[in-house]
């Protein structure tokens, strides 16, 4: 019987892998839209809630099981267009490239507090309740987008991590962007880090783009012709086709999609963003 693709159990002998991409550049201080946030304020606040969620889905009894690397990347240029490609990560976890889970729970740079607005239960009036949040990553928002750069180091990273991982469920990447590629035609580089595999399948690219236009949301499609414009069929086109284990949880989410869906999602809003990542990287978590 041959072997199903992105079937491979996650544990501690066979990790997960998690690449994050981050647009630094100046258009991230825009607010996006529906939400009044700067781009890179809603950016970081929820790549931190995702990974204080994804630490608490690995505590046992025993403590954080090591199931997942993490990897943590923002990318934008200085004032003479020169590429920086860095870790996000601040704090204890600053410089670092791949993060073990247990470290990430234990190395939070500080705890702040936020005032989240939920409805009274009883009245259905809306309630400021003040909540915890653990911080591992801040905004940064300057220079241009070297999109075919960061792909590059992206590529390294997962390259070697394969290596050492050859028959792991295959690492996903997300990369959460703004705009196009001002570095070149990010296309190829895409295509090359979507090569890589492990014994499970090949890499996947995700990318979604975030917008301030308050117009329709693209959310995983399946043709690139339905897009409204050349960045969005550029997107496309990096973009990873989705697993069927994906189709299934998708639509445990309510979102129905059709064959060949892709993982992409064009103007996308506060809401759009949080269903993107829930299923680009809850049916690696929930195995």
């Amino acid at each position: 019987m041959s072997h199903v693709p992105y079937s491979q159990e996650i544990s501690r002998a066979h990790k997960g892998c998690f690449l994050f991409l981050l647009d630094q550049s100046y258009s991230m201080e825009e607010p996006l839209n529906g939400t009044g946030r700067r781009k890179c304020d809603e950016l970081a606040g929820v790549c931190n809630a995702w990974l204080g969620n994804l630490a608490i889905t690995c505590a046992k009894s025993e403590g954080v099981r090591d199931w997942f690397d993490i990897g943590m990347f923002g990318y934008r240029t200085d004032q003479d267009a020169n590429a920086i490609i860095e870790s996000a990560f601040q704090g204890g976890l600053a410089g670092r490239t791949l993060v073990p889970i247990s470290e990430i729970a234990n190395n939070p740079v500080r705890t702040d507090t936020v005032t989240a607005f939920l409805p009274d239960e009883e009245t259905g009036e809306i309630m400021e309740i003040p909540q915890q949040v653990q911080v591992w990553i801040d905004p940064k928002a300057e220079g241009g987008t070297p999109m075919c750069n960061m792909l590059h180091y992206a590529f390294g990273v997962l390259e070697q991590w394969i290596e050492e991982n050859p028959d792991s469920y295959p690492p996903i990447i997300i990369n959460l962007t703004d705009g196009e590629s001002q570095d070149g035609d990010a296309v190829p580089y895409a295509d090359a880090v979507k090569e890589l595999a492990t014994s499970d399948g090949n890499v996947l690219l995700f990318n979604c783009h975030l917008s301030m236009t308050a117009a329709d949301s693209f959310l995983f499609p399946a043709s690139g012709e339905i897009l409204p414009d050349e960045l969005a069929r550029v997107l496309f086109n990096m973009s990873s086709v989705l697993p069927e284990s994906m189709h299934k949880m998708a639509g445990g989410l309510g979102i129905e999609l059709q064959p060949n869906a892709r993982g992409m999602a064009f103007n996308a809003d506060g809401v759009a963003l949080i269903k993107f990542l829930d299923v680009g990287t809850k049916k690696a978590v929930l195995r």
